[in-house]
């Protein structure tokens, strides 16, 4: 059975290249082919500076954590970044266990990390 994910996408005020996607549900090996053509066509719009709500992201599995280093690496490539937000408990601990917080940008709320963006 497949997981749910919903993907909100939003503009960031004063922000010309950049976007707010609220990911809504769980991202798992069943649906991150599809949460990967819909985040790497926002790259190729021009977007370079993805920030992700996680507030209602309820489960991310390894598959999906590769996923969003990709983002990561992808958005640095072309000059941008891609910052998350709002992990909840269950999440953050998956990040922390195969040892990738070093790895991602993650600010404790969506203020923070949009203020980071450049």
């Amino acid at each position: 059975m497949e997981s749910q994910i919903d993907l909100v996408y939003e503009d960031i005020r004063g922000k010309v290249n950049a976007k707010l996607i609220r990911f809504i549900g769980d991202l798992d090996a069943t649906n991150v082919e599809t949460v990967l053509e819909k985040v790497c066509s926002l790259f190729n719009e021009g977007i370079r500076d993805l920030v992700a709500d996680f507030k209602k992201l309820r489960y991310v599995n390894s598959t999906g954590l590769g996923i969003l280093l990709h983002f990561s690496k992808s958005a640095k490539e072309k000059g941008g970044s891609f910052k998350i937000a709002n992990i909840n408990e269950n999440v953050y601990e998956i990040i922390e266990i195969i040892g990738a917080t070093s790895l991602l940008e993650i600010y404790d709320e969506l203020d923070e990390a949009i203020a980071a963006l450049e």
